[in-house]
């Protein structure tokens, strides 16, 4: 795994990441009891998206770039990961949102969006703080 592909990864996970917060935006403003849930994603979210910055940055300076080939396929994989719980995240918010009257959104939400969200939030907290260990590992 070259670090070119880090660096691509990288980069369009946080463009999806980024049109992702305006989706979360959106939906906080069509659901408002979502907006507590939905910060903490947000938080998350940002907060993942400094560290692929900074992983991006990394990679992409080939003449410090001190990833083992071990460690980047492992990185690569959690960025793809992180990938997939991003989709998981924009697919909950489709299927919460649609075209039902706010109040049904607000019910659907309360049942099973809420609780959906929070292990999603949970994951990307867990490959955040993985690639979070893979950067410092870097930084050595």
């Amino acid at each position: 795994m070259d670090p070119l592909s880090i660096t691509t990864g990288c980069v369009t996970l946080v463009t999806t990441i980024t049109k992702l917060t305006v989706r979360i935006n959106g939906f906080v403003r069509e659901v408002r009891g979502a907006r507590s849930d939905l910060d903490a994603v947000s938080r998350e979210l940002h907060s993942l998206t400094t560290v692929l910055e900074m992983l991006a940055h990394d990679a992409g300076d080939t003449a410090c770039s001190a990833f083992p080939p071990s460690l980047a396929q492992q990185v690569a994989g959690i960025v793809k990961n992180c990938g997939g719980v991003v989709s998981q995240i924009e697919a909950s918010l489709k299927k919460h949102g649609g075209e039902s009257a706010r109040l049904k959104k607000g019910v659907q939400w309360s049942w099973s969006g809420k609780c959906d969200m929070e292990q999603l939030r949970s994951s990307l907290e867990a490959h955040k703080s993985a690639l979070d260990i893979a950067l410092q590992m870097v930084e050595m």
